[in-house]
């Protein structure tokens, strides 16, 4: 889950989309796989929180927003 803070910086809250991760219930070859790829035991049991295909879109959004509220709320 990304929790945004109120005090976070725009910059953060970017950073937590764009490296958000959450569970992904990985087979045992796939978590096998993984660690025998990265050597890391926790290997596999997270996923991107969102594609870069899901990035642009709430990127195109926020442009939206923006192009709409020149002159603010």
């Amino acid at each position: 889950m990304i929790t945004i803070e109120d005090n976070d910086l725009p910059i953060v809250a970017a950073k937590k989309i764009i490296c958000g991760t959450k569970p992904y219930n990985a087979s045992p070859v796939e978590k096998a796989f993984a660690k025998a790829i990265t050597g890391d035991e926790t290997a596999g049991e997270t996923q991107d929180m969102f594609s870069i295909e899901e990035i642009e879109e709430i990127a195109d959004y926020l442009m939206v927003y923006v192009k709409n509220h020149q002159n603010g709320d």
